[in-house]
């Protein structure tokens, strides 16, 4: 028998503070697609149930939109099982009326499904039920024991609150998978002799603080054993590369080298560079510029020039010049190096009547 742990869909995102409009909303459309994809997957795999371990949606007041297509995506697989639990950013499906039978939710008391030898247990938080979750999970010693919970894991003994799961009191609780959704990358790690905690992460990174493989875990019941796998499955993946460009000073060839180091990176994912490394006075570095090349590749660039200026104070000690006396001038400021070498760069482009960075 199959399973499908997801968690953190976050459908319905503003994603407006990192990508344009008309791509905020493609994007906003690409999470929906994603799920549905999984979806597919699922029945393809002739899964039993997907559980969903929290945040559905990204804010309690979700538009209609959304949350009706996210209803027609499960009716539209009427042979599979949804189990749904809400999260701290969205609000309980299970106050919600007129939903598909094969959408299953969870309540403030412990609600458990059952499959064949398997069962689901699950529990949404509230300031009310977290200090007592933990005495009320009996589970049946031999049956096969799935728990789902939405929150920061806490590895230490701690006085129970809302959004955190304490591992210690789950210890010994015939608990075979702990599903956990929260963190939005995957995560796995021993519970006790017995079973596993994991975050499956997010199915899509929406920001720059989400690189890295995104996906779902899949999971087999083979008679009392959980075998569980996980399996990238994000439409793009979010990159964050740093490029040291020490010593160049030709803009071309820090091109060059940036798009060297992104070679192997596909086509319409989501890249931040992070210029670094100390370059000369002279060097000509234009983020703006770079940002619009890696724009023509990829669904959402960002470049941020990170680097420092490599200056001996001695070599503008004695000349006559504007360019000197501002440099000194801010040597012997009390700015830190990374604001000396920013204002030093806009001051000497400046001076060279070029453009002046936004960034």
């Amino acid at each position: 028998m199959k399973f499908i742990h997801c968690a953190d869909l976050h459908l319905d995102s503003a994603l407006d503070s990192m990508l344009a409009k008309d791509k905020a909303r493609e994007r906003r459309r690409e999470l929906l697609d994603t799920f549905e994809r999984l979806a597919e997957r699922a029945r393809e795999e002739q899964v039993a149930a997907v559980l969903i371990a929290g945040d559905i949606f990204d804010e309690e007041k979700v538009t209609v939109s959304a949350k009706n297509h996210f209803l027609k995506i499960v009716a539209r697989y009427p042979e599979v099982d949804f189990l749904c639990l809400s999260g701290n950013h969205d609000r309980s499906l299970s106050k919600e009326g007129d939903l598909p039978a094969n959408l299953k939710t969870f309540g403030e008391k412990w609600t458990c499904y059952t499959y064949g030898e398997v069962d689901i247990y699950g529990i949404e938080q509230t300031e009310e039920n977290c200090a007592l979750l933990y005495d009320s999970l009996f589970t049946d010693k031999s049956k096969v024991n799935l728990v789902t919970l939405h929150g920061q894991i806490i590895e230490s003994r701690s006085t129970p609150a809302v959004d955190t799961v304490i591992l210690p009191m789950l210890k010994s609780k015939n608990i075979d998978y702990l599903a956990l959704g929260h963190i939005h990358s995957y995560r796995k790690g021993q519970l006790d002799d017995r079973g596993v905690f994991c975050y499956s992460g997010c199915l899509e990174g929406r920001g720059y603080d989400e690189t890295g493989k995104k996906g779902y875990v899949m999971l087999e019941i083979c008679g009392n054993t959980v075998r569980s796998t996980f399996v990238p499955f994000a439409k793009r993946e979010i990159h964050r590369v740093k490029v040291d460009v020490s010593g160049l000073e030709d803009g071309f060839d820090v091109e060059k080298k940036v798009f060297t180091h992104l070679a192997l990176l596909e086509n319409g994912d989501l890249v931040r560079v992070e210029l670094e490394g100390a370059v000369g006075s002279k060097a000509r570095i234009y983020p703006e510029d770079l940002e619009k090349k890696l724009k023509e590749r990829f669904f959402h660039a960002r470049v941020k020039n990170n680097t420092t200026l490599k200056i001996d104070p001695e070599e503008y000690r004695e000349e006559m010049s504007l360019k000197g006396a501002f440099i000194r001038k801010v040597l012997a400021s009390d700015l830190s190096k990374e604001d000396q070498a920013r204002v030093i760069r806009q001051g000497l482009r400046a001076l060279s009547g070029e453009e002046v960075e936004e960034h």
